[in-house]
């Protein structure tokens, strides 16, 4: 009772003066697995730089009730020893092989509580991460806890704001059966964790480099400015009636991740039109270099990717640009045939193939029917995503062959699309005739 009330008043006396000390800014792998503020037994994880990264967990998981595995060496100060013992965290030798913290850490995962870890095991001052050791992959094991990936960038003293990127939940026994492995499986599930850190923090490189993830950014003030100035004209101009076409629905147009939009070219008007489609969101558009280099300024300023035909070959400065984005939670538009065409579905390129495995980003095709009219209905019809990772394996993704598959795939979407959109346009011009 008194660890409980303790708890909560750390909390609630500490948190506002540490949060403007701090200045913390949260990032998500996966928007939609925000596991800061779930439920259940979890294991949390994160590099160590700094002893205030016991109190940044804290905050970064606010509401859940967490027990830290602390040091011994901890103890020997009388009143981080006492605050410990307060907040009820879990003591371990690590001088003798005393495993008695095991016990009482599975105890409190099987209560629904965290326990969080520094799996390190010291401070890493220099911002390397060192080897993990092994208790969070055998408490992971025998408790079937998710373990939750965290990658602290600490700046304290400092005007720089101490950033956090939370992954995604890893289940262990996807990776192993046992619950008791050999000493090489744990070593292996221990470098598969590290690495794990290592990208969430390459992730949040990303993240800021490529302005993807935040909400407000100065750099895209021309791009945004646009984007208000023109919604209301485009929506009034431009009708449009949305057709969503299997297992698609008006959901399938508000994406809150990485993505590639797939869509026809008909005209100039078209990339400005599907900017103002997916309003909440700044679509990167790839355009080739014979027309970004007209207007240098201007495109940049939109945000869009130029594409430079090097000898018939792809443009690996674009296409790592690309790929970085949608690694960010970007979202990239593509038009497969690569110009402008009059009618009909033209050859489709291998590129939103390509970027989609490379990045493991979901496929969202936008197909007109026609091209934009003035004050007349345009009509639009949208597929179902197409998701990579459900249906290649993680080595299949790397293959070659798995490009020509996916964008077979994505051929078929867009046939299938064009037929029903015909069907659909013929109903109304018999209907209109009629009436």
């Amino acid at each position: 009772m008194f660890r409980t009330i303790f708890r909560f008043f750390a909390k609630v006396t500490g948190f506002p003066q540490f949060w403007i000390y701090t200045r913390p800014k949260f990032y998500y792998e996966d928007k939609t697995d925000k596991c800061r503020f779930s439920k259940g037994g979890m294991i949390l994880i994160s590099n160590h730089t700094t002893l205030v990264d016991y109190f940044t967990m804290a905050i970064t998981f606010p509401f859940r009730k967490q027990r830290v595995l602390v040091s011994e060496a901890l103890y020997q100060h009388a009143i981080p020893a006492l605050m410990s013992r307060a907040m009820g965290d879990i003591v371990v030798h690590r001088e003798r092989n005393d495993l008695s913290f095991m016990a009482e850490a599975e105890k409190t995962i099987k209560k629904g509580h965290c326990v969080t870890i520094f799996p390190e095991g010291h401070l890493m001052k220099n911002g390397e991460i060192d080897q993990f050791r092994p208790s969070a992959v055998y408490l992971a094991l025998r408790t079937g806890a998710p373990i939750v990936p965290t990658y602290i960038e600490s700046h304290h003293n400092t005007l720089k704001r101490t950033r956090v990127i939370v992954g995604k939940r890893i289940y262990l026994s996807d990776y192993c059966k046992e619950k008791n492995p050999s000493p090489e499986k744990v070593r292996e599930l221990c470098e598969m964790l590290r690495k794990k850190v290592l990208e969430l923090k390459r992730l949040m490189f990303l993240y800021r480099k490529m302005h993807t993830y935040n909400k407000f950014f100065l750099g895209a003030w021309f791009f945004d400015l646009a984007k208000l100035t023109l919604w209301l004209p485009t929506k009034f101009v431009f009708p449009t009636r949305f057709h969503y076409v299997g297992n698609a629905s008006r959901k399938t147009r508000f994406i809150k991740g990485r993505g590639i939009v797939v869509s026809k070219h008909f005209s100039f008007r078209d990339p400005p039109i599907l900017d103002m489609h997916y309003f909440s969101r700044r679509i990167r558009i790839i355009i080739a270099e014979e027309l970004y280099s007209t207007m240098p300024w201007f495109f940049k300023h939109l945000l869009t990717i130029e594409y430079r035909r090097v000898s018939n070959s792809a443009d690996p400065k674009c296409f790592m640009e690309v790929i970085n984005i949608l690694k960010a939670n970007g979202l990239v538009g593509i038009y497969p045939e690569g110009h402008i065409t009059a009618d009909g579905i033209g050859k489709l390129n291998q590129g939103a193939g390509y970027f989609a495995l490379a990045a493991n980003a979901p496929i969202y095709i936008y197909w007109m029917m026609k091209p934009y009219r003035y004050f007349h209905v345009n009509h639009v019809m949208i597929a179902e995503p197409i998701y990579p990772d459900k249906l290649f394996t993680k080595e299949e993704m790397k293959k070659k062959e798995s490009i020509e598959a996916i964008n077979n795939i994505i051929a078929s979407k867009i046939d299938e699309l064009q037929k029903v959109g015909e069907k659909y346009l013929k109903k109304s011009k018999k209907s209109q005739k009629n009436d």
